[in-house]
């Protein structure tokens, strides 16, 4: 029954994505006689814990109860209470096991483990973040079968089916910033926010990578309000002129020096996880995504396959640059796993 408790805490924790970075997804179920009592998560960033919420609900005494997380937190809660059992999905590799000794100190029986690996790749994101101050990277991009991200035209709407594109909005939802560079902003006018139905929204930052800022301005990344900002990363060469015609937007800059006439993605990711962006999802386009592979700072991949043939040499591939010159070099994604939504087929693995 544990594992049962484990999945139930782990959903309802994923009912804060998007809201809690750069903190972790919590969830916790307070169990008494094979019933839950209580149940909480944490919703926001500033809200109350995950413990504090799953105590206040709870509609029985605590005595001889259960509580269920599925990361370790600050228990402070629980010694008030009479919860005496506490079952622990992972470790907080900030904390790393300084709360779960408060809780053997204090004469509560912990049980840690159950679901490990759930729980470490729920909160993959707050982990590496937390062990590196950069943010997780990863990619995805729709392909076709032949393994074409667009025609020879550049039109690419749509190659991906309805529930694939469902799939996108909610990877959206999960991180804290979304990066493309400058010919996808010229080409597709992207939106780059969050639209699902039924749940609350949170858009990420719009990050767009523009050496010398040369964007449309009345591009759609460039309609901002207090839920969709837009940072752009450029030069420290950019012209004054198109500077202030950015920033008179509203959105944000963040110049960088050039390296071998380049902006250096590890430079980004450093500054960007410097102001606290813990996730960043790059969308494309195909330069962007051969720079960011060639820095091997990308941690996660997602790939989905259309049924869809184009053909054509001149068609666009998924990731561009000057690529890979022996087989034997070629990048090898590890813990890998597919799902068929609709007509794709979703692969997923991640880069050591």
């Amino acid at each position: 029954m544990d594992k049962n408790y484990m999945l139930k805490a782990i959903e309802i924790s994923k009912l804060g994505s998007g809201f809690v970075n750069p903190k972790p997804l919590v969830g916790a179920i307070i169990v008494k006689d094979s019933k839950v009592i209580g149940q909480g998560y944490l919703k926001n960033f500033d809200s109350l814990s995950a413990i504090n919420m799953a105590i206040n609900s709870a509609t029985e005494s605590l005595d001889n109860s259960t509580l269920y997380i599925n990361i370790e937190s600050d228990f402070k809660e629980l010694l008030e209470t009479n919860i005496k059992n506490v079952v622990v999905g992972t470790l907080d590799p900030i904390k790393n096991g300084q709360e779960i000794e408060t809780l053997k100190t204090n004469g509560i029986s912990v049980t840690l483990g159950i679901l490990k690996e759930e729980c470490e790749e729920l909160n993959e994101i707050y982990i590496h973040y937390s062990k590196t101050n950069t943010p997780f990277v990863f990619t995805k991009w729709a392909m076709t079968l032949d393994g074409k991200l667009a025609t020879k035209t550049y039109d690419s709407k749509w190659i991906s089916s309805d529930d694939s594109l469902k799939f996108v909005h909610h990877l959206r939802q999960q991180v804290s910033a979304i990066m493309v560079g400058e010919n996808t902003v010229k080409q597709d006018n992207p939106m780059l926010t969050t639209r699902l139905e039924g749940i609350k929204i949170s858009n990420p930052l719009r990050v767009i990578l523009s050496k010398y800022g040369d964007l449309p301005l009345d591009s759609n990344i460039f309609k901002i309000d207090k839920d969709k900002k837009t940072l752009i990363l450029c030069s420290s060469k950019i012209q004054k002129s198109k500077e202030k015609e950015i920033l008179k937007t509203g959105a944000k800059i963040l110049k960088f020096e050039e390296k071998n006439g380049h902006l250096d993605f590890k430079d980004i990711i450093t500054a960007l996880g410097n102001n606290n962006i813990d996730s960043l999802y790059i969308e494309g386009g195909s330069a962007v995504l051969a720079s960011a592979f060639e820095s091997k700072i990308v941690n996660k991949v997602y790939a989905a396959v259309a049924p869809k043939i184009i053909g054509g040499k001149n068609a666009i591939t998924p990731v561009s640059g000057n690529g890979i010159e022996k087989m034997r070099d070629a990048i090898v994604l590890n813990k890998v796993s597919h799902e068929i939504i609709g007509n794709d087929v979703i692969i997923k693995g991640y880069i050591s």
